[in-house]
């Protein structure tokens, strides 16, 4: 069955490439077309006797490709840093330090624990205390954290789950804000750098670090004979990250001293009143509470297909890992081409049709026990993951303030972590309750798909 995997994941390695390079064209196209206009632009000022436009577009254009400079090679390093550790943690816990089922899942529960609890003031710590600070703190945090999977001691273990739920916070909070922020704050939206754009080229390079990290992860763990070693190369990457951030980053907090209309206002989105708010917390405690229990769920999925079909091998979860990924790339790319270049539906219509789609590769692994099978709904799933979270990003921009924004953005992963809590403790051996899990994430899933449709406007 390796080779199945192998041809999969390259024939995911294809179709991506053959799609980036037309985006890159596109690109190429789309920049040349801009410096005619500017051109054009700036030769009719001047013979209006001005030089304003001119000087305003070069700024613009410099701006925005510094942005670019400063923040992606960060993003990259971060979530290569996450990736790293992804397809691993399951395996490093079970398999080789040979732990209960049971005591696997209280490490994953603590872990979204952490993260619920520390989700009611990470944001508002980061608004108050600066952004650039709050994204620091998550390379040493979740630097400690991948330290503690060296110790065979249980306590130190739960306490690495705890501060990677505290990093994972961080993660999806702190360095989204800081990135709406500064876009707003630099007023890049003059410019052809759009904040859809950036979200689904977020995605895509994540994507592409996902499957290199993937990789490289069953290469340093096949040289070193142990799960551990991803998670110290997750180290060798947060470091430049953390160093980048305090170098070139600049500092931007939120609101403070708001006028008595804005707090009014504020608490009416933290209180769930303001309708597509609710909807986008509905939403994300749905899809990514559905996410997370498929990382913990997917490993042991495929181990039983696999044994079903009497292959008694190890599963290669680097290659598996990275075919995920690259169906997470492809979404990331669809989601591109989708809303930006061919506007084919709108962003509502987008995250909508998603969560249908996740919802149904769910349901149908429960009546499809086929390793091969199995394996192609789970990357239908990953697809879907890749659309929805830059159609998600692009709504949250819309409709959160800049001045609570990570304030917000904690808050709205508190329902979600709560949700895998709850089904991680009643974690128990075998495939019903997986089954179950799945069928219940599916159903969940169908009823977000409606009150989007209902409540989200474009």
């Amino acid at each position: 069955m390796d080779f199945f995997y192998q041809i999969n994941l390259a024939a995911f390695v294809l179709v991506n490439a053959s799609m980036v390079y037309r985006q890159y064209r596109q690109d190429k196209r789309a920049e040349l077309s801009e410096k005619i206009q500017d051109f054009d632009a700036e030769n009719d000022t001047a013979d209006e006797g001005g030089s304003t436009s001119r000087s305003s577009t070069v700024v613009s254009a410099s701006s925005a490709k510094q942005f670019t400079n400063i923040f992606f090679p960060v993003y990259v390093l971060v979530w290569g840093a996450d990736w790293l550790q992804g397809p691993f943690i399951y395996v490093l816990y079970k398999d080789e330090k040979k732990l209960p089922e049971e005591i696997v899942a209280r490490l994953f529960t603590t872990g979204f624990l952490a993260g619920a609890v520390s989700a009611l003031f990470v944001g508002s710590l980061a608004d108050r205390f600066g952004r650039k600070n709050a994204c620091m703190a998550y390379c040493a945090i979740t630097s400690l954290s991948c330290l503690s999977v060296l110790s065979n001691n249980i306590s130190v273990l739960f306490a690495g789950r705890a501060m990677g739920g505290l990093g994972t916070t961080l993660m999806y909070t702190v360095f989204e804000a800081w990135m709406v922020t500064e876009y707003n704050q630099r007023g890049l939206e003059r410019t052809s750098l759009k904040l859809s754009s950036i979200f689904g080229r977020m995605i895509t390079l994540s994507s592409v670090v996902a499957v290199l990290a993937g990789l490289v992860g069953q290469v340093f763990v096949s040289w070193t004979k142990t799960n551990c070693a991803p998670f110290v190369a997750s180290i060798c990457c947060l470091a430049p990250a953390s160093l980048i951030i305090g170098r070139k980053w600049s500092e931007n907090f939120g609101d403070s001293g708001s006028a008595p209309k804005e707090k009014k206002d504020s608490l009416k989105l933290l209180l769930g009143v303001d309708k597509q708010v609710l909807t986008l917390g509905l939403t994300s405690c749905c899809f990514e509470g559905s996410m997370y229990l498929f990382i913990f769920f997917w490993s042991p999925a495929l181990k039983s297909s696999h044994l079903l079909a009497h292959q008694h091998s190890a599963l290669p979860f680097g290659i598996i890992f990275a075919s995920f990924m690259g169906a997470m790339m492809l979404g990331s790319m669809l989601f591109t081409k989708i809303l930006t270049d061919k506007r084919w539906m709108t962003c509502r219509e987008l995250l909508q049709t998603v969560v249908v789609l996740a919802s149904g590769s769910l349901l149908f692994t429960i009546f499809f026990r086929s390793e091969w099978i199995t394996f192609w709904l789970f990357c239908l799933f990953e697809l879907c993951v890749g659309m929805y979270f830059p159609a998600m990003g692009y709504q949250k921009g819309k409709v959160v303030g800049d001045g609570e924004r990570a304030h917000i953005y904690g808050l709205l992963r508190i329902p979600f972590n709560i949700f895998v809590v709850v089904a991680l403790s009643l974690t128990k051996e075998g495939d019903a309750y997986r089954e179950t899990i799945f069928m219940t994430c599916s159903g969940l899933l169908l009823v977000v798909g409606a009150v989007v449709g209902i409540f989200l406007h474009d």
